[in-house]
């Protein structure tokens, strides 16, 4: 152990002896060990937590030492896994405390080469929403710090949601790590460490339950950095997109959208995402929402620098997304970092107008100031020019989601109807609006919400009780014709019929008068 703590403590040279070419990165996977953590680790975590050595000769000036190797110019320094669990909230709390406390005293020394991320005492959520006021606030943290679960409850859990609010009304950045499962699968995988192959199911594992949950759209303000370029998040993507188009049959109203989630949040690069992660990543996710983490010091500093290196001389990035990545993304997900002149001059773009500075705090011009009530949902943040954009296709996406008849629709002629469609998948919830053309209600028009998609319809046609319409929208499988024949009763407003569809058998449904 102490050959290779030496080893690892002092400079090295890489194979390539040419020095990294972007000197102004800004690190978001940077792993800090304050005595207070350390001593805890000793305690409950003896030996190599998670099947990895503790890297415990860490020191600031160590990590001064091996930013300037690696060209960082800011790191924001947090906890690694495993992150810190009690059984009683009040213990738990005062260790986060003790933690945080002697991370700001670290930061104070430095505060334009280092940023905290706060740790909380999870799963104690009512502790944690209280630290994360204080550490936010009070210390002037720049993020906190969040594992994939914390003593076996997952990101996405409601249970956390008194946390995740405090952390939206902050529109705070939130950066996430791996950590161990709750549970192992006896004579699997045996004997290899849990950064090897574990932690990336935990990333994809948490990730995917945050989408479920519908966590990026109830908290749309957080900033969410995701780990390891998200691990197995791109490759599952398609796969799940199928499966959670079932999810929205029987609840039209939820988002369960794993592409629109995917592009909400920004990756940082850690670890091995060249030669081949980042090629997947690109596909899914614009190149604005690129990071880098270094991993420092748990990855070996010879792995590090070749990955930068790797980095630095991708042909799938240009230069312009390259000094992105390194720096000027950095600067939307953390304002404050707009704030030091070495990184606004590493920032090729956006060039100005990145951040304003309002009562002595930095705050990037975000979609949130436009809409501060939040009316419509946004996914947010976005870099300031994107934002133009941005808010052009959200109020766009808001209005085609909401189902509500048409502003010349009279009242007195609009009908809401709940409809239960049994499809060959499953019962499909479709809500219905009928709007009628005139006094004589025989022919009407409307909207419908399938599989949470709006489709309005036009020269709908009655017929006593008969009702008869057609109606297509476009799913991401393609578009859908589904002509619809509809016997409503009154007065109790009750509706029996059939949807017919090419190539299908005919669709029972029953449904009734909201």
């Amino acid at each position: 152990m102490e050959k290779e703590r030496k080893t690892m403590n002092h400079p090295v040279e890489s194979n390539d002896a040419a020095p990294l070419r972007f000197r102004g990165k800004v690190d978001f996977q940077s792993h800090y060990l304050p005595p207070a953590y350390l001593e805890f680790l000793r305690t409950h975590y003896p030996g190599s937590p998670d099947g990895y050595p503790t890297p415990d000769y860490w020191t600031p000036d160590w990590q001064r030492d091996k930013m300037d190797l690696l060209g960082i110019a800011y790191a924001h320094l947090e906890l690694s896994s495993p992150n810190i669990f009690l059984p009683q909230a009040d213990d738990c709390l005062r260790l986060a405390r003790k933690i945080n406390d002697q991370g700001a005293a670290i930061v104070a020394e430095n505060p334009t080469r280092f940023g905290l991320i706060a740790t909380l005492p999870l799963p104690w959520a009512e502790a944690s929403a209280a630290e994360a006021r204080r550490t936010l606030d009070e210390l002037k943290a720049d993020g906190v710090g969040l594992t994939t679960n914390h003593h076996g409850v997952y990101l996405g859990d409601p249970r956390l949601d008194p946390v995740m609010r405090e952390l939206d009304d902050r529109g705070a950045m939130a950066i996430v790590h791996p950590t161990a499962p709750p549970v192992s699968v006896p004579g699997a995988c045996e004997g290899l460490s849990l950064p090897a192959f574990e932690y990336f199911v935990e990333t994809t594992r948490a990730f995917t339950n945050m989408v479920l949950e519908d966590t990026f759209v109830k908290f749309p303000n957080i900033r969410w950095v995701m780990p390891h370029a998200g691990a197995f998040v791109s490759i599952l993507a398609d796969r799940f997109e199928s499966f959670a188009f079932m999810l929205r049959f029987a609840d039209p109203d939820r988002r369960v959208d794993y592409m629109d989630a995917m592009s909400h949040v920004y990756y940082d690069l850690a670890g091995f995402s060249e030669p081949k992660q980042l090629a997947d990543l690109l596909r899914n996710v614009p190149d604005t929402h690129l990071l880098y983490g270094s991993d420092i010091p748990y990855t070996p500093i010879e792995a590090v620098l070749g990955q930068a290196r790797a980095l630095e001389g991708t042909d799938k990035l240009t230069e312009e997304q390259k000094r992105m990545a390194f720096t000027g993304n950095a600067l939307a997900v953390n304002p404050k970092l707009a704030g030091i002149p070495a990184l606004a001059r590493a920032a090729s773009e956006p060039a100005g107008n990145v951040a304003v500075k309002r009562d002595g705090r930095w705050h990037v011009r975000l979609l949130r100031d436009l809409f501060p009530h939040r009316h419509v949902a946004v996914r947010v943040p976005v870099p300031p020019h994107e934002a133009a954009p941005k808010i052009a296709g959200a109020v766009r996406d808001a209005a085609a989601a909401r189902l509500a008849p048409d502003p010349g629709d009279d009242p007195a002629l609009t009908a809401r109807y709940d409809v239960r469609l049994n499809s060959p998948v499953g019962v499909i919830a479709i809500p219905v609006i009928v709007s009628y053309d005139d006094m004589t209600r025989t022919s009407f028009h409307g909207k419908a919400k399938i599989m949470g998609i709006v489709a309005s319809y036009r020269d709908g046609v009655r017929d006593g009780t008969r009702h008869s319409f057609d109606i297509r929208v476009r799913l991401p499988f393609g578009p859908l014709a589904v002509h619809l024949d509809a016997d409503v009763s009154e007065p109790d407003g009750s509706v029996v019929g059939t949807a017919v569809a090419p190539h299908r058998r005919p669709m029972p449904f029953t449904g009734r008068r909201r």
